[in-house]
């Protein structure tokens, strides 16, 4: 009986170290993942800004080349409607995360110009206190600009890390877009919505993400 009693403690600060230890891996690993997807597309926005410039049909799939497979949409989507998508049909969600896609790519294409040759460094990132969802925090510094950060929330899904928010200078991605889509839900309707996200993808308008 004093053996086990001996025992006990050592088991238990063992399985202790051995969750903290795991939680460490996977803030690493998390955070290896946004340094080098991040730091690559810069290198390459880098290497071929002359064509990225003169052809914005290259930068924008670039965008859809490198980031798209980063981004779990079917989260950010579910997390963006809030209370709305428990309310969506099947056909609406598909539509709507869709039609989302497609205005986050054409604004991210807009603003990526401004970040060619930038360098991406790691910060204090985290576990979000449960296994497979850690928060990356990095600092971006543009050539000849001043720097910012940039927090991106990431999940392991299918055994990769993938992002489904991201922070950048404060200003929250799904917070912004909830409030705004929230505010044209009550007005118009979730179709109405879809409708004016889908019309902006064909029209090829879409505005650069500018959070109020």
């Amino acid at each position: 009986m004093k053996t086990i009693k001996l025992i006990l403690p050592f088991l238990l600060s063992l399985a202790l170290f051995s969750q903290a230890f795991a939680k460490g891996e996977e803030v690493q690993a998390a955070e290896d993942s946004v340094i080098k997807i991040t730091n690559s597309v810069s290198q390459e926005l880098e290497t071929n800004k002359a064509k990225i410039k003169s052809d914005p049909a290259a930068l924008e799939a670039l965008v859809r080349r490198r980031m798209l497979p980063f981004i779990d949409f079917d989260a950010m989507s579910k997390l963006t409607l809030g209370k709305f998508w428990k309310r969506a049909t099947p056909d609406q969600r598909n539509r709507f995360k869709n039609a989302y896609r497609e205005m986050l790519v054409k604004s991210y294409t807009k603003t990526m110009l401004r970040y060619i040759g930038a360098v991406i460094k790691p910060g204090n990132s985290a576990p979000k206190g449960r296994p497979g969802y850690v928060t990356v925090r990095t600092k971006v510094y543009p050539k000849g600009g001043s720097s910012l950060t940039a927090n991106y929330d990431m999940r392991k899904k299918g055994g990769a890390w993938k992002a489904y928010n991201v922070e950048i200078a404060g200003i929250n991605l799904i917070a912004n877009f909830r409030t705004n889509f929230t505010r044209e839900i009550n007005q118009k309707g979730l179709e109405a919505l879809i409708s004016r996200l889908a019309h902006t993808k064909r029209s090829n308008r879409t505005k650069t993400f500018q959070p109020k």
